[in-house]
Parts: structure tokens; sequence; C-alpha cells
């Protein structure tokens, strides 16, 4: 097809018929312009060219755009990714040193619960080792308290401190075999909760029953912690 054509021989075309006189008949009126048909081609391809440009190559192209950021982008990910996995094995690490600063906290501290029932668990480990408990005296709780300032309360009233921790000691008094005493101070060391031993004196009995023979007088302080229960056992007055 030739669309290079001279613009003024094309509109000299087109108007030929408006220009014939009535002698020309009805077979000029059927003559159409030799430029016509290639107006009409010419019209349909710029339709089809501006139909696939919009409904294909436009949106192909944005697809192949956005394809070609996400490759682009991959690099970046690869990074995120390498530093999302170190910062997890960061928190792992942190993770694993409070879970075993916790099993330590949690092996040194009691609670009040806990408390009675330890002294319940010392008395049956000495009945175990055949030991009379002789005397059971609770001791006061000596609060230790944190390296936080001091809380005001006002005008004229005292500062509150935050307690860390209370200490609690409990006087024991035992009558017994020493080498059942020995086996008991071993089982003692070996329970989930820390229990110190504050002081111990020992004393053998030189009666002349012989059947005091081997046995001794024990007196001992152990001693414990616990957490505060409550925000009123936590902040308290210091003297």
């Amino acid at each position: 097809m030739d669309l290079d054509v001279d613009i003024g021989s094309f509109l000299k075309g087109l108007t030929k018929r408006g220009q014939s006189g009535d002698g020309a008949g009805a077979g000029a009126g059927a003559q159409s312009s030799p430029y016509l048909k290639q107006l009409v081609a010419g019209i349909l391809i710029a339709l089809l060219i501006g139909t696939y440009l919009y409904f294909f190559y436009l949106p192909e192209q944005k697809r192949i755009n956005e394809m070609q950021a996400m490759i682009d982008s991959t690099d970046q990910i690869r990074a995120e990714i390498l530093l999302l996995d170190q910062e997890i094995l960061q928190n792992q690490a942190k993770l694993s040193e409070g879970n075993a600063r916790f099993d330590e906290l949690n092996r040194l501290f009691h609670n009040k619960q806990e408390l009675e029932d330890l002294y319940r668990n010392i008395s049956l480990l000495a009945l175990t080792y055949e030991l009379l408990v002789a005397k059971l005296e609770k001791g006061g709780e000596v609060p230790v308290f944190s390296d936080k300032p001091p809380i005001s309360q006002g005008e004229g009233l005292p500062s509150k401190k935050e307690v860390a921790f209370y200490k609690i000691s409990v006087q024991f008094e035992f009558v017994g075999d020493y080498l059942g005493y020995t086996n008991f101070r071993r089982d003692l060391a070996q329970q989930k909760k820390i229990i110190n031993i504050e002081r111990e004196k020992i004393t053998v009995r030189t009666g002349e029953d012989e059947g005091d023979g081997g046995i001794v007088d024990i007196a001992t302080t152990l001693s414990t912690y616990r957490f505060p229960a409550s925000d009123a056992d936590r902040f308290i007055t210091d003297g």
C-alpha cells in the first residue's frame, strides 16, 4: 500500500464527484476516489495499533517493569534477610542468657508458699536420717535494699526505698547420729532452692548412758532469700 501520495491530488480526488455534471450519469456517481480505500485502511491500522498498545503492550510493559523492580530489589531483600538472621541469633543468645539468669534467680529466691514448704521439707529430711528436730525458730526477715534512690512521699513523710529481696534466717536444733546429720547436710545442699548454713555448732554427748554413744546435738542457723510478694512488700521505709 502506497501512502506517500500528493495531498493536493488526494483532496482533488475527494471533491471530484461534487464537481462532475449531470451528464456523467449514474456511472460517475458510483465511481469512488482512488484514495478512499487507503484512508479507510490507514484509519483501521491506526485503530489496531492503538488497541494493541492500550490493551497489550502497555499492560505488558507495566508487568515487565514490576518484575524488573522485583529483580532489582533482590539484593536488598537478601541483605535484609541476613540482617534479620543476625538479629534472630542475637535475640536467641539474649533469651538463653535470660533463661539461665532466671533459673539462677529461681533457685536462689523463694516465695512465701515455697518457704512454708521449705520448713516442712527440712523437718521431713531430718526424720529420714533419724534426726530429732528439738527446736525450730523462724528468724526475722531482713530487707536488702536495691541501689535505686529513695522515693519521696511528700513533705514530712519518710521516704520509701525499694527492697531487692529479703534474707530469712531459721534456727534449728537437731539431736541424732553424726553420720545421719552428715547425710542430712549432703541432701540439703542438693535441694532445688539454695539454702545457706550461716552457723553450725555440733556437741558430742558424753553422758554415762551407753545409749548416748555417737549421739550429737546440732545447733544450726540456715538462711535463704525471697522476693517481695507485693508493692507494699517491695517499697518500705528504711528504719
